[in-house]
């Protein structure tokens, strides 16, 4: 058995970010899920795929769990965000992480990434309609 080509091909995207916030292993389901190469994201911030609007709040947490370990998350926390694929589409992702210690130093973090794309919008559409209902409702309630 060969993990390491397990873990490449893994539909899931793995990300690992080194102790300065640059990637140093990008695997196909990271590729598959946001559109960049291996080639393309090797040495680079996460900036191509983190929102605009998102990417100083990115780094200030980042760097903040890689100097004291700490996150707002407890470990096991899966985590929701909005991200961007390279043909500029909006992408919800669900992710969780893992860090390496070295001598009390933070200096790899893992990020095991699924796209809940369709997920999330099935659940913005139901929330909508739910919200729709509830209008008509009290609509009606007026009108007894």
């Amino acid at each position: 058995m060969n993990i390491e080509q397990l873990i490449k091909d893994s539909p899931d995207a793995i990300i690992v970010l080194d102790e300065k916030d640059l990637v140093v292993y990008w695997n196909r389901g990271a590729t598959e899920t946001f559109g960049y190469t291996e080639e393309e994201m090797m040495g680079q911030h996460l900036d191509n795929i983190v929102p605009e609007k998102l990417r100083k709040r990115h780094t200030e947490a980042f760097l903040k769990y890689v100097e004291t370990g700490q996150s707002k998350y407890e470990r096991g926390h899966t985590m929701a965000v909005p991200a961007t694929h390279k043909d500029g589409r909006r992408l919800s992702i669900a992710f969780r992480i893992s860090a390496e210690v070295i001598h009390g130093q933070v200096k790899y973090v893992a990020a095991i990434v699924r796209d809940v794309t369709d997920t999330w919008q099935k659940n913005m559409e139901q929330i909508r309609r739910i919200k729709e209902l509830e209008a008509m409702l009290k609509e009606k309630e007026k009108h007894l």
